[in-house]
């Protein structure tokens, strides 16, 4: 399980070396080939799957219908963003420019565990106003069982 926060710094090329505390964990889920898919839901936040977690996302995905508004703008966005790629042997992954540029990724950055993904962000961004739950959250999450 991917969970919590860490810096990484991302170099003049756009790789981000995924931090010690990730990396065992996120290679066992890439399998040998190290294979992964880099994406944006908003442009603002990079997320980066494991290629088996996202095969299976896809195998979700192609059991809705695609007459679906909302899976057709989901689907468009995440393929406009997104980049199969591979993690190179020191571990770093590849920020595509088009996706770096958007997301302001060019130096420290924030990367967060969230369990089969990680997520990546310009550290700047949470850096003044870290994340909170807000009351709102808390009472959906209950609803939710949680």
């Amino acid at each position: 399980m991917l969970r919590g926060h860490a810096t990484a710094r991302v170099d003049e090329k756009g790789r981000v070396k995924v931090p010690a505390e990730f990396l065992d964990q996120f290679l066992e889920l890439c399998g040998p080939e190290r294979r992964i898919f880099v994406t944006s839901l908003d442009g603002k936040m990079v997320q980066v799957y494991p290629l088996p977690v996202w095969e299976e996302h896809e195998r979700k995905i192609a059991a809705l219908p695609r007459t679906n508004p909302a899976l057709e703008n989901y689907l468009r966005t995440v393929n406009y963003w997104g980049k199969e790629t591979q993690l190179d042997a020191a571990g770093r992954l590849l920020v595509h420019p088009s996706l770096r540029e958007a997301t302001h990724l060019d130096g420290e950055a924030s990367v967060f565990g969230r369990q089969n993904t990680l997520e990546l962000c310009d550290h700047a961004l949470f850096r003044g106003q870290p994340p909170t739950v807000s009351k709102e959250d808390l009472a959906q999450l209950a609803a939710l069982g949680l």
